[in-house]
């Protein structure tokens, strides 16, 4: 073998290795890439968890406030305790919109307020199709 040979085939292999070093490289950049994205990924989906949550509390305290309004009246609380009148204030903003649009039944001392009734069931449906706007927004 001759000189020119050998430089030949050491050059080949040194193509060779510098051609694997580089689709190594190349490999590694499109994982790092795909590592990336992932991390975004997961830092939306961490953002779309904490507003459906707060989404929740919120629309689970105004439910829990209609529950409390709808059990009063219909126990016959006295409105002029101080429990009762924060209760019937706090709500009250909340019923306004559906007042008047059916009747309440009277039983005696109590009342089947379906103005409350109401309320609770359209803001349940408003907030849950409000979870599936920020998941359709979010595209998950």
């Amino acid at each position: 073998m001759n000189e020119h040979s050998q430089n030949n085939i050491t050059h080949v292999e040194d193509d060779y290795q510098q051609r694997q070093q580089e689709i190594h490289l190349q490999e590694e950049e499109l994982r790092l890439h795909q590592e990336e994205r992932r991390i975004e990924q997961a830092q939306r989906n961490l953002i779309v968890n904490r507003l459906l949550k707060g989404m929740f509390f919120l629309v689970s305290a105004l439910e829990t406030l209609l529950v409390l309004r709808f059990l009063l009246k219909f126990a016959g609380a006295n409105p002029d305790s101080l429990f009762s009148q924060v209760i019937y204030g706090w709500s009250s903003p909340f019923v306004a919109p559906f007042v008047n649009l059916f009747n309440d039944i009277n039983l005696g001392n109590g009342v089947v307020e379906i103005t409350t009734i109401t309320a609770m069931i359209i803001y349940g449906l408003l907030a849950s199709l409000g979870g599936r706007l920020v998941e359709l927004v979010s595209g998950r």
